[in-house]
């Protein structure tokens, strides 16, 4: 694969790479720093917003990053380089061996790092689900939150929102059927419909948080990285989802060696 070829799907595959926390792509954060492709061989220089991120975040992120890399047809060798984070050599070291996540940091690894992947991959869908449920009621002014338990998958526009919504329930094995009620619990149950408004709260709370910690996270590393503004894409859309902005992989500013 030619070389301007490899650096468009290695952009492409790393705009598929998501922050486990923020629930945002790592191209449209401005986390990946530079990157470089040649006759298959692909390298990656990856950057977070402080040097103390939480290293089994930071983890995730680099390992899904490089598995979505090494994925690509003409990829030979993948090498996936977490910079400044007081973990960095570790991590590094342990992405370079394919040590995995326990292999890298032995005893410090607490939690089996599938089961914080879940519970982001629930906390994202929790968000989303809101999304798109609030953008319904406000289209739809006659509909309260007490009918919610009757809206089904079907029911919902096809927007950006509906689109995450569908993506997230993907990713936790629930139903992605027309039929399939819209509003659900982590199992893909149905909440009764007494409880609904109180359910909607929570999950906007959730919304909520991550959209402030995603607001919060690109201001940092603006202030650590001046440049990484240009790297960043837009948040704000009509539906206030961040994935209603332009594709990342469309985007070329990303630098293609380090400064």
């Amino acid at each position: 694969m030619r070389a301007a070829r490899l650096r468009t799907a290695a952009l492409a595959a790393l705009a598929t790479v998501y922050d486990p926390e923020l629930d945002e792509p790592i191209t449209d954060l401005g986390f990946v720093r530079s990157l470089t492709a040649d006759d298959g061989r692909i390298t990656v220089h990856l950057r977070l917003p402080t040097s103390f991120c939480s290293p089994n975040f930071a983890y995730l992120m680099a390992s899904d990053a490089k598995d979505a890399l090494t994925a690509l047809p003409g990829a030979r060798e993948v090498a996936v380089l977490l910079d400044d984070h007081h973990d960095s050599d570790l991590i590094n070291r342990g992405l370079a061996a394919d040590a995995g996540y326990r292999g890298t940091f032995g005893h410090e690894a607490e939690r089996d790092l599938e089961e914080l992947r879940k519970i982001f991959r629930r906390k994202a869908h929790t968000a989303a689900m809101e999304r798109a449920l609030t953008a319904l009621l406000r289209a739809r002014p006659g509909l309260v939150e007490e009918q919610l338990g009757e809206v089904v998958l079907g029911d919902l526009p096809d927007t950006a929102a509906t689109r995450a919504l569908l993506r997230r329930r993907v990713a936790l094995g629930l139903g992605t059927a027309p039929t399939d009620p819209a509003l659900v619990d982590d199992d893909g149950r149905p909440f009764p419909p007494g409880e609904i408004p109180l359910r909607l709260r929570f999950a906007r709370s959730v919304r909520i948080s991550i959209d402030g910690n995603a607001h919060f996270c690109r201001g940092l590393l603006r202030t650590r990285y001046p440049d990484s503004a240009a790297d960043q894409t837009p948040r704000s859309c009509g539906d206030g989802n961040p994935e209603g902005a332009a594709p990342a992989a469309h985007r070329t500013t990303i630098r293609e060696n380090i400064a």
